[in-house]
């Protein structure tokens, strides 16, 4: 277990077999502070105003219209699940939607629950990196193999699996202008800019002592068949060069679901 992950308690947690995370807090930059307090009593966690002290704490990145926030502070610890609450539904049952997400997250170390649009937006693999680092220093080439294998995860995650664009065949402008077109058309469209990604990575040690990461990332795409590649174009490297850096690489659920190793 990582730092911090026996802090606090919630109901959610404690009947979740495997807990790993108790959370002790909820805290919404952007959500009015009447309702991130009955949100949070209605979740049995307390309702915090910054991120502070051991105990860890959940972020929704969401609230009232406001933009997502982006502080360093927020993707460091005690913060330990980042989820962007549901938008279908109404005030009153927002806390019956958020506790299964909590639930889940509390089987993992760290864990994350957005849209494809707020993922996006926030560079989601460099905060991965800074959540994961913050918890097990990584430096050097390491820690830069590790920030290029989550980002290409990522990036594939959602550019190819939720919003279903098509890799680069060749380095051309041509090309190029095709594929930022395509992503921007794709991120403008409601329905697919709002699937989900789900993150979650779990810190255990290893026979020899290290420590291992294992991260999953899981996508609502259409999926894929991994298989040989049939050329070399600009893009679609990205598996390739994961299971380079990665010490186990694993696809699952038709292509939607990718779990890496890293010795740390």
């Amino acid at each position: 277990m990582i730092d911090g992950t026996t802090q606090g308690t919630t109901q959610e947690a404690d009947q979740t077999a495997g807990c790993r995370t108790r959370f002790a807090g909820l805290l919404a930059p952007g959500l009015a502070a009447d309702r991130l307090t009955r949100l949070a009593l209605a979740l049995r966690l307390s309702p915090v105003q910054a991120p502070a002290g051991p105990a860890p704490l959940a972020v929704l990145l969401a609230g009232d219209g406001s933009a997502v926030p982006e502080s360093d502070a927020l993707w460091l610890p005690p913060v330990a699940a980042w989820i962007e609450p549901p938008t279908d539904t109404g005030a009153s049952d927002t806390a019956d939607r958020l506790a299964p997400f909590l639930a889940e997250a509390a089987t993992s170390d760290l864990y994350l629950n957005l849209t494809t649009a707020t993922a996006h937006d926030l560079q989601l693999g460099g905060r991965l990196l800074a959540a994961l680092s913050a918890r097990h220093p990584l430096e050097g080439d390491r820690r830069d193999d590790v920030e290029l294998a989550l980002h290409e995860a990522v990036s594939n995650a959602l550019v190819h699996g939720n919003l279903g664009v098509a890799g680069m065949k060749e380095l051309s402008a041509q090309e190029l202008e095709r594929f930022s077109r395509d992503l921007g058309d794709r991120l403008a469209d409601p329905v697919l800019a709002g699937r989900r990604i789900v993150v979650t990575l779990r810190i255990d040690p290893a026979e020899d002592g290290r420590r291992v990461a294992t991260v999953e990332i899981a996508d609502e795409g259409a999926g894929f068949t991994p298989g040989p590649r049939a050329n070399s174009g600009a893009s679609g490297r990205g598996l390739d060069l994961i299971g380079t850096i990665a010490d186990g690489l694993t696809i699952e659920d038709g292509g939607r679901r990718i779990r890496m190793r890293f010795r740390l």
